[in-house]
């Protein structure tokens, strides 16, 4: 078989596969499973180089794991949001066009992230530009507040989010990688988020 296996590209390859989930969530309108897929998704991109970075691999699989990574991510992080947000509301021609700036901006994104780790010779400690992972964590945010205002109102909300994220994704700003202590605050921010929206499906909250 083509490819390669090792426990980081499988950490990698779940995260695809919750990105996938979450998308079939979208489609059939349960969004609050959806917010969970997508977030577990973030989870795995978070790991995945952690655990690349305590394997012995070769050039190969270590180029590999790049391209894998980049792959995974314009399904999960660009690509879903879009699916999550087109099925969540009525599709206007301002949603389309943010749609599709958003779409493009990640993956001029991720193209240009590809490019620079091609020419890295050591280790960086900035980001340029916002990750496309952060995905992972403003949408199940950002739909915490659909109950709160009318549909036209959330609409103009995502249509404005989308927008305003795929600029973040193209500016040229240094943006901290994640360490130390991120890697304890974000998983729980994802953890209460994944609790909330489990909570929102079984209904452990009433109705809101």
């Amino acid at each position: 078989m083509l490819g390669v296996y090792d426990p980081a590209c499988l950490v990698s390859l779940s995260g695809l596969a919750a990105a996938v989930a979450a998308m079939i969530l979208a489609v059939r309108g349960t969004f609050e499973l959806a917010m969970v897929g997508l977030i577990i998704a973030g989870i795995a991109d978070l790991f995945d180089g952690v655990v690349a970075r305590r394997l012995k691999r070769g050039r190969f699989e270590k180029e590999f794991g790049v391209q894998l990574d980049t792959t995974v991510d314009v399904f999960a992080f660009v690509a879903t949001p879009v699916v999550i947000v087109l099925n969540s509301v009525a599709v206007s021609w301002a949603g389309a066009l943010g749609a599709a700036w958003f779409v493009t901006a990640g993956v001029v994104r991720l193209a240009h992230f590809n490019t620079l780790t091609v020419r890295e010779t050591e280790p960086v400690t900035h980001h340029q530009g916002l990750p496309v992972t952060y995905t992972a964590l403003i949408f199940p945010l950002l739909f915490l507040v659909r109950g709160t205002m009318t549909e036209e109102h959330f609409q103009l909300l995502l249509v404005a989010a989308l927008v305003a994220v795929g600029f973040l994704f193209v500016i040229n700003v240094p943006v901290p990688k994640p360490r130390g202590m991120f890697y304890v605050i974000l998983p729980l921010l994802a953890v209460c988020l994944t609790v909330y929206w489990v909570g929102r499906y079984l209904n452990w909250f009433g109705t809101v």
